[in-house]
């Protein structure tokens, strides 16, 4: 990530990865990038990460020297443009950085939209924290 910062490459976390940094309990196998950049140049996303030591596992996945799993998404369904979208983006810490995290009525909006099987397991999860963080406000 700080290597896209770096190279200037705009990006935020999304998917599950986000969620479970926002207190979502559910687990992941990838941490989801959503990249600043047209899905044509995804080798620029893979030749960066390479240069890193990650190997390629598929075309927009690559494998850490950790064995982490980083997917490299361009587009993601039910959202608006990257532009419109990263100006909600929460900062939040992750590995040590600061690093830009899509919210969760966001995520949510996502997986509505994409209704995968385990995209449905996760809206579960996601509402939950939704509605506990409503709840919290409303007691306040």
């Amino acid at each position: 990530m700080g290597a896209f910062s770096a190279e200037k490459i705009r990006f935020q976390i999304i998917g599950m990865s986000a969620a479970l940094l926002q207190g979502v309990p559910m687990t992941t196998f990838d941490v989801d990038l959503w990249l600043d950049l047209p899905s044509r140049q995804y080798m620029r996303a893979i030749n960066l990460a390479r240069s890193l030591g990650a190997a390629m596992v598929r075309s927009t996945v690559v494998e850490l020297p950790d064995r982490t799993l980083v997917n490299f998404i361009y587009e993601v369904t039910g959202l608006k443009t990257f532009a419109a979208e990263f100006k909600k983006a929460r900062m939040l810490l992750f590995h040590g950085i600061r690093v830009p995290v899509m919210p969760l009525a966001l995520i949510q909006r996502n997986k509505e939209a994409m209704r995968r099987p385990k995209d449905i397991v996760h809206l579960q999860a996601i509402k939950e924290m939704l509605r506990v963080r409503r709840q919290s406000r409303t007691s306040k």
